[in-house]
């Protein structure tokens, strides 16, 4: 310690509820933080943006499109060589498009959006629905290291001595 004392070492009933509680919070923050694309594009050409998804056999892409202003739109994913036009699920200002995956691996969705006046506004959000929940296994693995740690600590309570006075 910095003032020269000293630190009682952490309990092993500590260390798995800090350990349980932060899964817990990984997990959180893993599954809900999911941040939208900006389209731009430069003076004359295509906005144009190309993401990666890792994707296994019936798992879903969501794909949100919020066009401002642009008028020629084309989602398109690629998978060994195969290209698959996406098709709009939605109306003209809230565009959805929907790909389910026929084989696992590296997909690869292109989104182009040009526009006629040569401004192009937009968001995308992409979100990857799992068919198998593999991605939620952290919450039991969380919950269970969490109760472990309570049960270890209630039994490191009941262990300790009680001194009584006796007069």
């Amino acid at each position: 310690m910095a003032g020269g004392g000293t630190a009682e070492a952490m309990k092993v009933s500590d260390v798995f509820i800090l350990v349980g509680i932060s899964i817990l919070v990984a997990g959180f923050v893993m599954h809900a933080w999911v941040d939208s694309e900006i389209l731009t594009n430069e003076p004359g050409e295509e906005a144009v943006l190309e993401k990666s998804a890792i994707l296994m056999k019936n798992d879903k892409l969501l794909i949100d499109l919020d066009v401002v202003s642009g008028d020629s739109i084309s989602v398109t994913v690629y998978f060994d060589g195969e290209e698959n036009q996406l098709i709009p699920k939605g109306d003209i200002d809230n565009l959805e498009y929907e790909y389910t995956a026929k084989e696992g691996g590296q997909h690869l969705v292109v989104i182009q959006v040009g526009a006629s006046d040569g401004v192009v506004e937009g968001e995308v959000l992409i979100n990857v629905q799992r068919s198998l929940m593999l991605d939620f296994m952290v919450y039991p693995l969380g919950a269970l290291i969490l109760a472990f740690g309570f049960y270890k600590k209630k039994e490191e309570k009941s262990a300790e001595p009680i001194d009584a006075e006796l007069n």
